[in-house]
């Protein structure tokens, strides 16, 4: 994959210090290639060390600036202002830079989400096609090029390209693929066909059962969902919607008995411009990351 200008620039000057840097730390070129984040890992941490200085100077400028009209009487501001303002560059690339680390590890364990939610329906695809007296290298090939499968297709697409480009035999690729997938299911149904493969077995029985032993778990996992998901709506209700009105009325009542009325205006305030709207993204959020197919 082509560099693009940033990198290329990061790469010519942090090149040196990012090649020793990533033989130091081998996981990160598996958590790169889990999270298909198509980049050497060298390449990537030279773009994060480049990324990290062009922050902490765009950062470092507005402080100077503030510290440079304090200094000539411009400004008049408490020393304390000063204590917080000044490791604000630093504070605000290391964040870059570790925001950019984890990213990897981040993006792999939503692919992996999204496999493990697609993967019952790709494997009933697999079953079919080897029933039909496919061969694994045809099956992998047909399913890299099926959209519908989400990142199922991409990881099919790797284990296409070890077989046909570069020769691999069966079980090496999907050794490959193993090391490589971030999904635990994958690995095993992986693992599984290593087994078959290895040992002898009947590899479209093996497809089959596994279909329907993942479709059975699916069916399991979507009614926890559901369960979870009532559960949810009910404390929505309750924390969202009849909290908030009884805290209203309770206001109200608070006025009457002769209470501050910029008091309880603020009071209010909170309620319906902060508390609400956070309640309702958290719920959204927990929604969001808790749906099987998100």
């Amino acid at each position: 994959m082509a560099l693009h200008a940033f990198q290329r620039t990061a790469y010519r000057v942090f090149g040196r210090l990012a090649k020793e840097r990533s033989e130091e730390n081998p996981r990160l070129h598996l958590a790169l290639q889990r999270a298909h984040i198509l980049v050497r890992p060298d390449v990537y941490l030279a773009s994060g060390y480049l990324a990290m200085l062009a922050i902490f100077l765009l950062t470092l400028v507005p402080v100077a600036v503030i510290v440079g009209m304090q200094a000539s009487g411009v400004l008049s501001l408490p020393l304390v202002f000063y204590w917080l303002l000044l490791p604000l560059p630093v504070l605000v690339a290391l964040s870059i830079y570790l925001t950019l680390l984890v990213l990897p590890d981040l993006k792999a364990s939503s692919r992996a989400r999204d496999i493990d939610a697609r993967l019952p329906y790709a494997l009933n695809y697999i079953a079919t096609m080897s029933s039909a007296g496919a061969t694994p290298q045809k099956i992998f090939g047909a399913l890299a090029r099926n959209p519908l499968y989400g990142d199922v297709q991409n990881e099919a697409a790797w284990i296409h390209r070890d077989l046909r480009l570069l020769g691999l035999d069966v079980v090496t690729a999907l050794n490959r693929a193993t090391d490589r997938t971030p999904s635990i299911k994958f690995q095993d149904f992986l693992q599984g066909a290593i087994t078959a493969l290895t040992s002898g077995g009947d590899l479209k029985t093996y497809f089959l059962t596994k279909a329907e032993q993942f479709m059975y778990e699916n069916r399991q996992d979507q009614e926890k969902f559901l369960e979870s998901l009532g559960v949810l709506a009910e404390s929505f209700v309750t924390v969202v919607v009849a909290a908030p009105l009884f805290l209203i009325v309770l206001l109200s009542v608070m006025t009457s008995f002769g209470s501050s009325v910029d008091q309880v205006m603020t009071l209010g305030y909170m309620i319906v411009l902060v508390l609400l709207p956070l309640s309702q993204i958290g719920f959204a959020a927990t929604i969001r990351f808790m749906t099987p197919e998100a």
